[in-house]
């Protein structure tokens, strides 16, 4: 599969959302062709072609014709549609569309021969919240998975399926993004308080990801594919907390090792692998957001 820089049309599921958005910017900027595929128009404008990805009949559809004008699949699918935490629906309600809308893109991707897929998967796959102690930090992708809730275990059900669909298909490219919280500028109002009071934010390690290197990181996925499927975890360089973090890991997590040594306030949930795999290096923080 060739690497090469070439413009590729790339559908974007959940293309409205907060980090399809963003996604979307990125691929247009490095000059791809991003077309959106949602329920609902995207609040920056452009064109969307609505469509239920948790309706099969659907999907297939939307992905046969990229922009319903006859041109055919796409180069790359990036996967983001899907409710996209928990609590904001019924626990079965999440788990049937998210997992189903999974399913559905793989399929309709092995069926239509799509070589390029990168979907949102979650941090929460490694055991969050951690009211069990992670067996080791920062955490990696060598960490047991313990999805803990419905949300979680369709995440975890995902990546499984992307295992068995690029065995399916060995050509096929299959980058699942174990995504952190999640920040957009609106997010970062909530800052004061969540460093006012670091104890809850201990249920995934005081980790986020900025928006933007979350499309960023879609860009790069899809930019680099190779055959087979590689999870990763996309985060943030930094933690929450303007308290360092082998003071968070002493008070909080006081049994659990460490593995080398903590700088300052660096992340607890690595991005070492998403930076081999795919050259990830998150560029924005919490500390020059405040500044901006």
């Amino acid at each position: 599969m060739s690497n090469d820089k070439v413009s590729l049309r790339v559908a974007v599921t959940g293309g409205s959302g907060k980090v399809g958005r963003q996604a979307i910017k990125a691929l247009r900027a490095a000059g791809h062709r991003p077309v959106n595929f949602d329920l609902r128009p995207s609040p920056d404008g452009g064109r969307t072609v609505i469509a239920d990805f948790a309706d099969f009949g659907q999907a297939i559809g939307a992905l046969a014709g990229i922009d319903t004008q006859g041109d055919g699949p796409p180069d790359a699918v990036v996967h983001l549609a899907g409710i996209p935490a928990p609590g904001i629906a019924p626990d079965h309600t999440i788990f049937n569309n998210n997992t189903l809308s999974t399913y559905n893109v793989f399929a309709a991707c092995r069926r239509l021969e799509i070589p390029r897929v990168v979907w949102a998967s979650s941090e929460t796959v490694l055991g969050l919240p951690f009211d069990i102690p992670p067996d080791y930090a920062p955490i990696d992708e060598r960490h047991p998975l313990r999805p803990a809730w419905s949300y979680a275990l369709s995440k975890r059900l995902g990546e499984t399926m992307a295992d068995e669909f690029a065995r399916w298909a060995p050509d096929i490219s299959v980058r699942s993004l174990r995504f952190s919280n999640v920040f957009a500028a609106e997010d970062y109002e909530k800052l004061a308080a969540i460093q006012a009071n670091p104890g809850p934010r201990k249920m995934n390690l005081w980790g986020y990801v900025d928006a933007r290197d979350c499309g960023e990181a879609c860009r790069l996925a899809v930019e680099t594919a190779q055959p087979g499927h590689e999870p990763m975890i996309i985060a943030a360089a930094d933690t929450l907390m303007d308290i360092p973090s082998a003071e968070l890991m002493a008070k909080y997590f006081p049994e659990v090792p460490i593995k080398g040594k903590l700088k300052g306030n660096q992340t607890l949930l690595s991005v070492a692998r998403a930076e081999r795999v795919i050259g990830y290096k998150p560029k924005h923080s919490w500390r020059n957001q405040r500044a901006g």
